[in-house]
C-alpha cells in the first residue's frame, strides 16, 4: 500500500501538499478522562469509546499548545473554538486509530526504551538529574500511578515506531532534489505600476443615504459582542496555603514524622537478562524462555561475564548492547516485582529468575549509594512548604465535595458557600467570549457563563479551572449580542463607503491602464501620469521579504514571458493599491550550485515531507480495519 502512495506524492503537485500538510503527535496514548457512565459517546473507534470530556482535555491541550506558541500575540480571536474543539476530535480519533494498528502489528518498547524516556523528561528533573520526588508529585498531581505513566510512555514509544516505520523509509530520487533546487531557488523580474487607494478616498465624499444603505446591509459587521458581568467564589489550594501558619514546634514535628520526605536518595544502578514473555504468551512458549533464563543464570553462577550473555541472549534490545545496563533506577521506574528483588540485592549481587510481565529477568545490582537524610536546618523552607500544603490539601479536599453541593443546593446565589465556607464573594466584569483575563481566561468558566443553565440564574456547577482550584459563579448581569446603533458605528460605515466606492473606481481605472498595455504603450509611459507610481522590484525568490505577499504571491503564479514579451497580472494588495504587475524573465536555480552537504540536506527534507504525507495517506486509511463512527459526524 505503501509504494503505491508514494507513486501519488511525486512530483510539484506532492510537495505542495506536502507543505500544506502537519500532523502533530504527543508523546503519550490516550487516555478516557470521563468513566462514561451513560454518557453517548461523541465518536467510536473500534470498541474504543471518546467521551466530550476527552474532547474538551485534548481542545485545553490545544488552546495551552497555541498560548505557549503565541506568547505575547495569543488572542482568543485568532481562533475558532468550534474549528479547535472539531480539531481536537479528529486528533482523538486519529490518534486511536494509529493505536489501533500499534497493537494489531505488534510494535514492541523495550524496557530500555521507557527508562530513557522517563529519565530525560525535564519536568521530572532537579539540577539536571532525575529526581523522585517531581516525578512522584507529578505524576499524583495528575491522578495518575507510576505503573499507569509507565504504560502510556510504552504506548508512545510503539506509535513512534509506526510513524518513523512509515516517515523514514521513504525514498527521494536525484531528480526530485534537482527540481526542488531548481523552483525553489528560482527568482523572477518583477516591476508595477500603482495606484493608491488613499489619493482616490481623499476626493471621495459619500452621503447619508450611501451610509444608511451600507448600515441596513451590513449590520452583521457591526454587532457588540455577548458580555456579562459575575459574580463568583473559588476554593484554590494557594489560597488555602496562604492562611496556614505553623509553629515552630509543628514544624519540627512535621520533619520528624515524615522524614523520608527529607531523604537525599542514593542510587541502585542495574543490569538485566530479559527473556521476553509478555502477559499473554502461549504457556508453552514461555516455559521455553523460562527454562532458557535458567540455563543462562546458571553460566553466571559458574563464572561467566555477565555483560557478554546479555549481549548474547537478552531479549531486550535497547540495554542488551550495553551489557544489559539499564542505568539508575529510582522507586516507580520497574515492574514492582523487579524493584522488590532488586532492593533485596547488595551491590553486585544477581538475582535469580523473576517473572514480570515482560517476561523472565535476571537482575544485577551493579551500584549501590546509600540515602541519606538531611538535616531541619538544611531543609526547613521545604519542610515548611510542604506543611503547609498538606494541611491545605486536607482542608481543600474536606471542603470540595460541600463547594460543590452547596453550589447545587442554592442556586439562586453563593450566600451558602459564604457562609458556611469562609469564602468571598468576587467579581469579574465585561465577561465575553473570548475574554482571555482572571478567572475568565479559562475557556470553562467562559463556557459555563454562556450556558443556557446560568443564562437563566442559576448558579454554574462546581468548575475545575485547574487542579485543586474550584469555582461556582453566576450572572450579575448579561448583555445578548446586538447590533450597535448607527450613531456608534458612524465612521467605521462611512470609511466602509469610501474603501467600497475607491475600490470600484482603482478597478476600472487599473481596466483602463490595462487596455492600454494591451495596445502597446508600456508601464514606463504610463507611469509618467501624476497618480500612477512605477516600482522596479527586479528579480526576486519566492522568499523575498521586502516585497508584499500579495505581490510575490501573484508574480509566482503568472505564465512565462513568450519570446522575450512581458506578461502582465492585476492585482490588489492588502492596503487597498491597485497594481498591474509585469513579469519580464524567470530564471531558475542552477543545478551546479547545489553542495554535496545541500545536496544530502535537501534529500532529508524531500523525505520528510513525502514521508509526512504517504503517513497523512495513511492515517486516511486506517479507518478501514477500525469502524469509526461519530455520533454527530464532522463535516
Amino acid at each position: 500500500m505503501l509504494d503505491k502512495l508514494r507513486t501519488h506524492v511525486k512530483g510539484w503537485l506532492g510537495i505542495v501538499i506536502l507543505i500544506m500538510i502537519s500532523i502533530p503527535f504527543a508523546l503519550f496514548g490516550l487516555q478516557n478522562y470521563s468513566s462514561g457512565g451513560s454518557e453517548t459517546p461523541v465518536a467510536e473507534v473500534g470498541d474504543y469509546q471518546i467521551y466530550q470530556a476527552d474532547v474538551n482535555q485534548a481542545y485545553q491541550q490545544r488552546i495551552a499548545q497555541l498560548k505557549e506558541q503565541y506568547a505575547d500575540q495569543y488572542s482568543p480571536d485568532l481562533f475558532n473554538e468550534e474549528a479547535i474543539r472539531l480539531e481536537s476530535l479528529n486528533r482523538l480519533v486519529q490518534d486511536q486509530l494509529v493505536l489501533h494498528t500499534v497493537e494489531n502489528d505488534g510494535y514492541v518498547a523495550s524496557e530500555k526504551a521507557i527508562l530513557d524516556v522517563i529519565s530525560t523528561i525535564d519536568a521530572f528533573k532537579k539540577n539536571g538529574q532525575f529526581d523522585k520526588e517531581s516525578y512522584m508529585q507529578l505524576l499524583q498531581a495528575r491522578g495518575m500511578t507510576t505503573n499507569g505513566f509507565v504504560q502510556q510512555v510504552k504506548v508512545g514509544l510503539q506509535r513512534d515506531q509506526f510513524i518513523n516505520a512509515i516517515v523514514n523509509t521513504t525514498l527521494v530520487d536525484d531528480s526530485e532534489i534537482v527540481d526542488f533546487y531548481r523552483l525553489n531557488n528560482q527568482t523572477r523580474d518583477i516591476r508595477y505600476i500603482s495606484l493608491s487607494i488613499a489619493s482616490v478616498m481623499n476626493d471621495l465624499e459619500v452621503n447619508e443615504d450611501e451610509i444608511v444603505k451600507s448600515y441596513n446591509e451590513n449590520e452583521h459587521l457591526y454587532k457588540s459582542q455577548e458580555q456579562a458581568s459575575i459574580d463568583y467564589v473559588e476554593l484554590n489550594l494557594s489560597d488555602l496555603m496562604a492562611d496556614v501558619n505553623p509553629t515552630e514546634d509543628e514544624l519540627l514535628a512535621f520533619y520528624e514524622s515524615e522524614k523520608q520526605s527529607f531523604t537525599a536518595l542514593g542510587h541502585r544502578r542495574a543490569s538485566h537478562i530479559l527473556l521476553e514473555a509478555a502477559d499473554g504468551t502461549a504457556e508453552a512458549e514461555a516455559e521455553v524462555k523460562r527454562k532458557l533464563a535458567e540455563e543462562v543464570l546458571v553460566r553466571i553462577k559458574n563464572g561467566e561475564d555477565f555483560a557478554k550473555l546479555a549481549a548474547d541472549f537478552s531479549d531486550d534490545i535497547g540495554s542488551s548492547k550495553s551489557g544489559g545496563d539499564l542505568g539508575i533506577i529510582t522507586e516507580g521506574m520497574m515492574d514492582s516485582v523487579f524493584e522488590k528483588t532488586l532492593s533485596a540485592l547488595e551491590a553486585g549481587g544477581v538475582s535469580e529468575v523473576v517473572q514480570t510481565s515482560y517476561g523472565f529477568h535476571i537482575i544485577k545490582l551493579t551500584e549501590l549509594e546509600a540515602d541519606t537524610i538531611q538535616t531541619y536546618a538544611v531543609v526547613a523552607e521545604k519542610v515548611k512548604e510542604l506543611l503547609k500544603k498538606t494541611t491545605a490539601s486536607e482542608i481543600f479536599y474536606q471542603s470540595a465535595e460541600r463547594f460543590a453541593e452547596l453550589g447545587f443546593e442554592n442556586p439562586d446565589g453563593l450566600d451558602a458557600l459564604v457562609e458556611e465556607l469562609g469564602l468571598s464573594i468576587k467579581q469579574q466584569e465585561n465577561v465575553s467570549k473570548n475574554t482571555a483575563e482572571g478567572v475568565a481566561s479559562s475557556d470553562k468558566v467562559r463556557h459555563a457563563v454562556f450556558s443556557e443553565d446560568v443564562l437563566a440564574g442559576n448558579n454554574s456547577e462546581a468548575i475545575e479551572v485547574a487542579p485543586e482550584h474550584l469555582v461556582i459563579l453566576r450572572i450579575k448581569e448579561h448583555k445578548p449580542e446586538s447590533v450597535m446603533s448607527l450613531d456608534d458605528v458612524r465612521g467605521a460605515v462611512e470609511l466602509a463607503v469610501k474603501s467600497d466606492k475607491a475600490g470600484l473606481l482603482l478597478k476600472q481605472k487599473i481596466a483602463e491602464l490595462m487596455a492600454k498595455i494591451n495596445s502597446g504603450e508600456s508601464i514606463k509611459a504610463l507611469s509618467e501620469a501624476s497618480d500612477v507610481t512605477l516600482t522596479d522590484v527586479g528579480p526576486v525568490m519566492r522568499s523575498e521579504k521586502s516585497v508584499p505577499d500579495v505581490l510575490l504571491r501573484d508574480a509566482f503564479s503568472m505564465s512565462h514571458p513568450v519570446e522575450g514579451e512581458p506578461s502582465f497580472k492585476e492585482s490588489v494588495l492588502s492596503n487597498g493599491d491597485a497594481v498591474i504587475i509585469e513579469l519580464n524573465k524567470i530564471t531558475d536555480g542552477d543545478e551546479a550550485d547545489i553542495t554535496d552537504a545541500s545536496r544530502e540536506s535537501f534529500k532529508k527534507f524531500l523525505a520528510r515531507l513525502k514521508g509526512e504525507v504517504t503517513l497523512a495517506a495513511s492515517l486516511a486509511n486506517l479507518s478501514v480495519d477500525a469502524d469509526v463512527k461519530f455520533a454527530n459526524k464532522p463535516e
